[in-house]
């Protein structure tokens, strides 16, 4: 069940709509069994579904999510500050721990790590008002901009993180779009050299510009 509330979490960040068929999709589960769960949470009081058939989490459904996503990003920070993984490495570790994190083991690496207000991915933590971001594709070229963060939805694509570490392209980097076109590789400035990039990226990497 945590699992389902932390996709539908995922799913709507930055408002995106949430259908069963994209849950299915985005967990690799069947589309029968997706709508089995989704239909269990809207009788618990977890989900609401709207006459689209658009997934919502109720408050309480919220409140689960919260408590979730919170343990993840955590542990993923323990991961990179305490433990010494890398940055790109902490997602699939991150979701094994946050299960068998208990509510003491949480405050414990919440002190230990000082409070910390994002994941290493800069995803903020719940309940902790995020700066304004937008994805790279949206950036005017010839005009620099910080990575912020890579939505918790892209972390799961195989290799994605890492190739973006292998890029420079971590979250606190100043980059320089040279230019950037619809569909196209897109050719930025990271420390002072001129790469071209996936064109994903642009949906993918969210900036402060």
């Amino acid at each position: 069940m945590e699992e389902y509330l932390q996709a539908i979490y995922t799913l709507a960040d930055e408002n995106g709509h949430v259908v069963s068929a994209r849950l299915a999709e985005f967990l690799g589960f069947s589309a029968p069994a997706v709508s089995e769960m989704v239909h269990r949470l809207e009788r618990e009081g977890l989900i609401a579904l709207d006459d689209r058939k658009e997934v919502h989490l109720t408050k309480t459904g919220k409140r689960h999510a919260d408590s979730v996503v919170r343990r993840h990003r955590l542990a993923e920070r323990f991961l990179v500050e305490v433990l010494g993984f890398e940055w790109w490495k902490t997602h699939e570790e991150a979701e094994r721990l946050e299960h068998a994190m208990s509510p003491e083991m949480e405050q414990r690496i919440q002190n230990v790590l000082g409070d910390p207000q994002t994941c290493p991915h800069g995803n903020p933590m719940p309940g902790v008002m995020g700066r304004p971001t937008k994805p790279l594709e949206r950036v005017i070229p010839g005009t620099t901009a910080t990575v912020e963060r890579i939505p918790d939805q892209f972390e799961h694509e195989p290799g994605f993180l890492e190739y973006l570490d292998s890029q420079g392209l971590r979250p606190g980097v100043d980059i320089m779009v040279i230019d950037l076109r619809h569909g196209e590789p897109i050719r930025v400035m990271v420390d002072g050299t001129e790469r071209t990039i996936r064109a994903d990226c642009g949906q993918k990497v969210w900036v402060r510009a």
